[in-house]
Formats: structure tokens, sequence, C-alpha cells
């Protein structure tokens, strides 16, 4: 009995180390719908919603308090009469909530929408009087909990509306709940023509332990809809802008990827990794699928140039996996990618990626400096 105990844990640890990565939960993104939620964070679907990346190494948190997100409106609100609805492609979000969405589409990460246990009046006059208020007893409004983890984020970008020149007592409440030492601050805010206020200010006294705290972007309301072009340079200004990184990183030199008889387009980076793996080229892997988003197979060398690891991916990634000593190709579920062990992007398919929708079993792939 005990040989046969001890084989069955060997197989079970043999299934449980054969993919280079298990999935773990990732944490949600921002909601859609008119109302407030009870969850912090839903995906998107609009014509702004997040982009199918999250930034590789660097995990970035887009938090923001938006009054669209925190008073009770009705299902029929006009958003054009209402300077904190904007209203896209059919759906209505709060005008931070948009711009944190936008952020979003050029950096990745993750979106988390700081919500009080108690509502704001519809009536933004109410507001500015429960604001006044607020801020003049120090009042810290309570937050609705969530299972938000800021220990996992290096970036955080605080986003807001501007209420009496500064930001909402929400906004403090979050900074005081949730500790950014050593980590990289940017504000962002919408205002009805006044500015930022003393909003940066306030929330750089308010996380003095913080890295650094980068210029913020204020967009007055009534041009929120129309702020892709300015949240983007903004991004590139402060050295933020994703998209920028990833064009550079592709720069690489062309390979093909032939998969049976289909042979794909891609690049391996200009990296010290990759180069050293590059040597090993034409390459050819036997590879096996796995979780319905990757095509994984040992390699019989060991690379000594072995920075740069993260627990994202993006769909088209090719990858090499220290830990279990295998290269992968990323070809889906970019929503939720987050890994249990670090891979090393050393190139990308830049072809269709839906051959691999279509493949079973073992598949030899073959990687080779294209001609």
């Amino acid at each position: 009995m005990k040989k046969i105990a001890s084989a069955l844990l060997a197989v079970v640890m043999m299934i449980s180390m054969a993919a280079c990565q298990s999935q773990e939960q990732s944490q949600p993104e921002s909601s859609e719908s008119s109302m407030p939620q009870s969850q912090t964070n839903t995906q998107p679907e609009s014509s702004i919603a997040a982009p199918e990346e999250s930034t590789a190494g660097n995990r970035i948190l887009i938090a923001y308090f938006s009054l669209g997100r925190n008073a009770e409106y009705p299902d029929d609100v006009d958003a054009s009469t209402s300077a904190s609805l904007v209203l896209d492609n059919g759906q209505q979000y709060g005008t931070t909530e948009y711009m944190a969405n936008l952020i979003q589409q050029n950096v990745g990460g993750d979106v988390h929408m700081i919500q009080t246990v108690t509502p704001y009046p519809t009536d933004f006059d109410a507001v500015v009087d429960q604001n006044h208020a607020e801020m003049d007893a120090g009042t810290l409004p309570e937050l609705v909990e969530s299972d938000l983890d800021i220990s996992q984020y290096d970036t955080v970008f605080i986003g807001y509306p501007i209420w009496a020149t500064n930001a909402p007592q929400a906004i403090f409440s979050f900074l005081s709940e949730y500790d950014l030492s050593s980590k990289t601050v940017i504000p962002f805010c919408t205002h009805d023509g006044y500015g930022a206020g003393s909003s940066y200010t306030d929330i750089a006294a308010a996380v003095p332990g913080a890295a650094q705290v980068l210029d913020g972007l204020a967009i007055e309301a009534s041009d929120v809809a129309g702020g892709a072009e300015p949240v983007a340079q903004w991004l590139q200004e402060i050295g933020m802008d994703k998209k920028a990184e990833e064009n550079v990183q592709a720069e690489g030199t062309a390979i093909t990827i032939t998969v049976g008889d289909t042979v794909l387009d891609g690049v391996i980076y200009d990296t010290a990794l990759a180069k050293e793996i590059e040597e090993y080229f034409p390459l050819t892997i036997s590879m096996v699928g796995f979780g319905s988003r990757e095509y994984y197979g040992g390699v019989d060398f060991y690379p000594e140039n072995l920075e740069g690891g993260q627990k994202t991916f993006e769909n088209g990634d090719i990858t090499y996996c220290e830990a279990h000593h295998n290269m992968a190709i990323f070809y889906a579920q970019t929503d939720d990618p987050v890994l249990s062990v670090d891979v090393i992007p050393i190139g990308k398919v830049t072809s269709d990626l839906s051959i691999f929708n279509e493949l079973s079993g073992n598949v030899d792939i073959t990687f080779a400096l294209a001609e």
C-alpha cells in the first residue's frame, strides 16, 4: 500500500508541474452599468474598453473615484445634462471612470473603482455641500470593502473629480487605507474649469513613503469624451506609454514559426536572452497545449541571461520559463494573464493566432530566422 500511495503522489506531482504556469484569479476591471455596483471592478465592454493586454514587468493599478459610480442615478438619466457622466457607444460612464479606461488602453494594468458605503446625492449642489462638510470635519468616508491587494502593484494611478479645489475625501480614505510606500503614484482628475486645485500637493503629502509622485493630468469634464489624445500624450511625457515601449521592443529580428504546414511570422527581441536562444535556430520543439491559452515544450539547453521575468503575458508572446526549463507561445486569455511562475518574453508571433485554437495533442513547432 505504501508503494501504491507513493506512486499516486508522484503522478499528482508530475501533473501539477506539467505546465509552465497555473491560472490564478486576476484583478477584475471596471464596471459598465449606469448604476454603482457592489463589485469594485468588472470588464469594460464599450468602444473605450480596456485593451486585451497587461503591462509587462510593471504591475499597474488605476484606482478612481467617480460621482457617476457613487451616486444613485436612475437608469434613464440623460448623460448630456450631467457634467459627471459621459455617453459612449450607448454606455454611460462617470467622467473620471472614462478617463481611467483611456489610461488603461495605453498602459494596461487593473482598474479599481473606489466606492463609498453611503452613496452621494445626485444633485450636485447637495454633493458640494456634503463635501464641504466632510472637509471641514476631516471626515474620511467609509469605503466599500474589496479584495484589492495593493502589494502586487508597483505603480498606482489615482483618479478623481475636483470638488472645492481638491480631491474628494473618499480619495484620502483610500490613501489612508492602503499603503503606497515605495510605489510610483500618478494623480489624474476631471474638473469644471478650475484645474487640479491643491489636489496634487495634498495627495503627495498623503503618501510620504511613495517612491515618487509623477506629474498629474487634469481634463475639464466637458472635454473628457475627446480625451484620448491628451491622455496618450501625457502618458508618453511621463514615461508611461506602454505602446511606445512595445514598438521599441518589437524592433527585433524577423523570424518564422512553423506549425505543421502553416508558417507564421514573428520577431525575436534584441535582448540578451533572446539572442542567446536565437543561436539554436532553427529550433524545433515538441509542444503541447495547456489551459486553452498556450503551447509549451522543453528545451535541451540552459540559457544564462535570465533577467526580466514576469507573471503576465500577452497574446502572441513567445517566452522562456526558467523554473520549468521550457519555451511557450501564448495565444489566448490575456484577460486573465497572471501566472504562478515567472516567464521571460523573448519574442512575439505577429501573424493571426487562430491556428492554435485548432490544434490538438502534441505538435512540433519550429522557430527559424526569416529568409
